[in-house]
């Protein structure tokens, strides 16, 4: 039962870092259409278009962790995945070092440990 509520409590976590990282995005992009794609910069129409697949990708990600279907939760390790590595070579592309955004970690760290609790839970 606690493993249950547990789990529960990391997948409504990672739903809303899904759901902050989007609107994160959306709000930059509204204030200065401009975006980094691994280091290069868009502008404009093409920054729109890529933040939109963006907002795709996690409105499907949300769904199905929302459905609560077992292996969904693969999509959001995958999303934050590219998230943070695209995240570490934009900021060595700026100059910045290899760092990455603390909700990228906190998302790549959340992913990870709900699958693990997934894996204990159904197994």
């Amino acid at each position: 039962m606690k493993k249950k509520i547990l789990e529960a409590f990391v997948r409504y976590t990672l739903i809303i870092l899904l759901i902050y990282n989007f609107y994160g995005s959306i709000f930059v992009l509204l204030s200065n259409q401009e975006i980094y794609f691994f280091g290069e910069k868009l502008t404009g129409l093409i920054a729109i278009f890529y933040s939109l697949i963006i907002g795709a990708s996690v409105s499907v990600t949300v769904y199905f962790l929302f459905k609560e279907k077992h292996k969904r939760e693969i999509l959001a390790l995958i999303y934050f995945a590219y998230f943070f590595i695209e995240n570490l070579i934009t900021n060595a592309s700026l100059g910045f070092g290899f760092s990455a955004s603390p909700l990228a970690k906190m998302g790549l760290i959340t992913s990870i440990v709900l699958l693990i609790f997934r894996k204990m839970i159904y197994r």
